[in-house]
């Protein structure tokens, strides 16, 4: 038995530039997302890794007794120093930024196809996001 010779009509349509173009951002858009978390997660863990090698032999204690960074800046210097709670913390800190980096790759990639009212909708959450963040510091 001999299978029939395809016909245009029996062939798959091959996906259109704008389809392929949308693909090419998503797979962009969760490859941010989970490199993000799985820095995130790696980074966290080695900071509990190293809270427990700095503390061998010495009991944990109370935890609300730690000195936990409480800025950037204070972040950025106990990881210079290999505090292990500024390590724990960056790991949080990345994990925070991980969807406004999600965004603001998206503002990119919705202008590079040229959907300008995607831009201009994601940019506003962009700062919405950001307005939020500063405000919370504040408050």
């Amino acid at each position: 038995m001999t299978t029939p010779k395809p016909t245009p009509e029996t062939l798959p349509t091959p996906a259109s530039a704008a389809e392929a173009k949308l693909g090419g951002t998503e797979i962009l858009i969760s490859t941010v997302l989970r490199g993000g978390v799985f820095l995130s997660g790696g980074v966290t863990l080695l900071g509990v890794v190293l809270l427990f090698i700095q503390q061998r032999g010495q009991p944990l204690g109370d935890v609300t007794k730690v000195p936990y960074p409480h800025t950037l800046g204070a972040v950025f210097t106990g990881v210079g120093h290999g505090s292990a709670i500024a390590i724990i913390m960056l790991g949080l800190l990345l994990l925070i930024a991980t969807p406004v980096t999600r965004i603001a790759v998206s503002i990119l990639a919705f202008a590079n196809e040229r959907d300008w009212r995607y831009v201009g909708i994601t940019t506003v959450v962009l700062v919405i996001l950001l307005i939020s963040f500063l405000l919370g510091k504040a408050g």
